[in-house]
């Protein structure tokens, strides 16, 4: 891969990982101890119905940031891959990654066959 394809990736991955970091502030609070995000409960009655749609929208919003929580780590793991010369390639096979895959996910680690 070419040193300008790669640093076109190395901007998509930053411009993705700020994006990430943005929905994440959004569901919820990142813990100053461990660096980690929680999501926290929102009481907003004590009306059984509200109580209700509390606990649909915590479940969602858990579901929400470990998805988001996941795919921050995969981009982090991508930019060492760029650092280390190793970005583009299958994490297990070492196999070239297609381009057109990492075009639309930039933080692929596998190669599909």
């Amino acid at each position: 891969m070419d040193a300008e394809k790669l640093a076109l990736y190395h901007q998509k991955l930053i411009e993705k990982r700020e994006r990430i970091l943005a929905e994440l502030d959004a569901v919820a609070i990142k813990g100053s101890a461990d660096g980690l995000y929680e999501v926290q409960y929102q009481n907003i009655s004590d009306d059984e119905e509200d109580n209700a749609q509390e606990q649909v929208n915590f479940e969602r919003d858990i579901l929400v940031e470990e998805t988001l929580e996941e795919t921050l780590n995969k981009i982090d793991r991508a930019l060492l891959r760029i650092e280390n010369g190793t970005y583009g390639r299958d994490i297990h096979t070492g196999e070239l990654i297609d381009e057109k895959r990492l075009d639309i996910l930039p933080e692929a680690e596998e190669a599909v066959i």
